[in-house]
């Protein structure tokens, strides 16, 4: 591939790996290129500048080089003020970065889900109801991959969505109308689906509707492997920390 040169990118770090004696590979997730890995040299040596500025959840500008699918990291720098997160947050936060890593394609820019990213760490640093701002991320997620969840039409007869009607949802296929209420995971209430198409969280009964179909269509890309970033969780809450 020809050079790529690419000058104060907003991105942010997502994960790191030691990377020979003195540096370490960087994999970032940057608004106009994707998600990709970038060498930062010398970061271990005590001199470094930029080990104190690559740290995860905090948006950057950060510039590079690449020939190949490993890029190199030529500057950084901290873009704007700091998002803070407490301990309560950095799991959530760990999850958000875990999606992106385990889901994404490697150079795919996504700007939406980018910004969404950026948006939802920083409710997260306002201590905004985590539920909520986590299936709003897990919605916009879902159609920046292609598997938008459409909340708005039957799929069969495709009339609107009505509040007082109940309706089946099939994975792929959409919502379908149905006679009857049916306690299992894969009705829904009308009113519950119209509430989370308008991004309406705050009644329990929508938030349960909304991390039931989001979760649905998320287990279904992810697999049979379990997310690190919630078994850190469980073990945080376990032992009481």
């Amino acid at each position: 591939m020809d050079k790529e040169q690419v000058f104060f990118q907003p991105a942010f770090v997502l994960h790191q790996r030691h990377y020979r004696n003195t540096s370490v590979i960087v994999d970032i997730f940057s608004r106009d290129y994707g998600r990709l890995s970038l060498i930062a040299k010398g970061v271990k040596q005590r001199k470094s500048s930029l080990k104190s500025i690559l740290q995860n959840f905090q948006l950057l500008n950060l510039s590079w080089v690449r020939k190949s699918e490993l890029g190199v990291l030529t500057n950084a720098e901290f873009k704007n003020s700091s998002i803070h997160l407490d301990q309560d947050n950095i799991y959530p936060a760990l999850y958000l970065n875990e999606l992106i890593i385990r889901l994404t394609h490697t150079f795919d820019a996504m700007p939406e889900l980018f910004d969404a990213y950026r948006d939802t760490l920083r409710a997260l640093s306002e201590d905004i109801s985590t539920p909520v701002i986590l299936r709003l991320f897990e919605k916009q997620l879902l159609q920046s991959l292609g598997y938008e969840i459409h909340l708005s039409h039957d799929a069969k007869s495709h009339n609107v969505i009505e509040a007082n009607k109940y309706y089946l949802y099939i994975p792929e296929h959409g919502f379908v109308e149905t006679l009857f209420e049916e306690k299992n995971n894969l009705h829904f209430k009308g009113e519950h689906l119209i509430a989370f198409n308008s991004n309406q969280l705050e009644q329990s009964e929508v938030l349960k509707t909304a991390h039931r179909l989001t979760h649905i269509n998320l287990k279904k890309l992810l697999g049979d492997k379990p997310l690190k970033s919630r078994e850190l969780f469980k073990a945080y809450k376990a032992i009481g920390l």
